[in-house]
């Protein structure tokens, strides 16, 4: 009868396991740029028993197949500063951090540190190219900051939907500084999947395809307004309901078959 308690078993472990990633997506819902996971089950293989009619297969239960990212575009929220953008479409923000490592991110909550660089929340400088005097991205992708660029007698700073940061200054002259670069890959869930809404680049995933906001199939950019993430509570909860049935029913299954086992050695002895 030990058959009956090993699908069980699999099963409240492969179940549990796809809770926590439900809790995970409910406690992530008011976090800006946040992708939900989704999880997916698959049966593990079975063993043969011998019955009237032949052979049969008989299954060992379930086993986590994958937990993926959902890149579904999330809503976009006013927000009041300059700094903050969102992407309107596919691709992601490029950030570099002190030892010159690239990641990327949906969360477009930028502002510019005391050194004039433009950084994300945990200090990581965001990736674009200068602008050149007739208004064109010019060199390769590099720091974006204003240090040099006579910052004390900058008034204004806007972005525009391909992405191009203009300066407005005292004397009146806006001047297009920097591009934001944005990036996409071949396979985006092949991402590693790291802290503070960050990913990076893998064999799976491929290299990053880099270019500029609303060209290659890249997104645009929405200035003064950041992404929201895109988990859908009802969407959460009628799963979470239904992990829990079903967790229930397999616990269910393992007490009765522990009765019947402690049937049987009472009949025995």
């Amino acid at each position: 009868m030990i058959q009956g308690i090993s699908p069980a078993i699999s099963a409240v472990k492969n179940l549990g396991k796809r809770i926590g990633n439900v809790a995970n997506n409910v406690a992530n819902v008011a976090t800006a740029g946040y992708k939900k996971s989704r999880s997916t089950a698959t049966p593990l293989p079975g063993y043969h028993v011998n019955t009237a009619s032949g052979t049969s297969s008989v299954g060992m239960g379930s086993a986590l197949e994958d937990i993926s990212k959902v890149f579904q575009q999330g809503a976009f929220e006013p927000n009041v500063s300059p700094t903050s953008m969102a992407i309107g479409g596919e691709g992601f923000f490029i950030v570099r951090d002190g030892e010159g490592k690239s990641y990327y991110t949906r969360e477009g909550n930028f502002s510019f540190n005391q050194n004039g660089s433009l950084v994300n929340s945990q200090g990581f400088i965001v990736q674009g190219r200068h602008m050149d005097p007739t208004g064109s991205p010019q060199g390769s992708l590099g720091d974006i900051s204003i240090d040099g660029y006579n910052a004390g007698e900058l008034e204004a700073i806007a972005v525009s939907p391909d992405g191009v940061i203009t300066g407005s200054y005292t004397n009146g002259n806006p001047v297009d500084l920097f591009q934001v670069a944005t990036a996409d890959f071949q396979n985006p869930n092949g991402l590693e999947q790291l802290g503070n809404n960050l990913f990076a680049a893998t064999g799976d995933s491929g290299s990053a395809i880099t270019g500029s906001p609303g060209s290659g199939g890249l997104g645009q950019i929405v200035p003064h307004a950041l992404e929201m993430s895109n988990v859908d509570l009802v969407e959460e909860f009628t799963m979470l309901i239904l992990f829990k049935r079903s967790f229930q029913a397999n616990v269910k299954v393992i007490e009765v078959e522990n009765e019947l086992k402690g049937d049987v050695l009472d009949i025995i002895s």
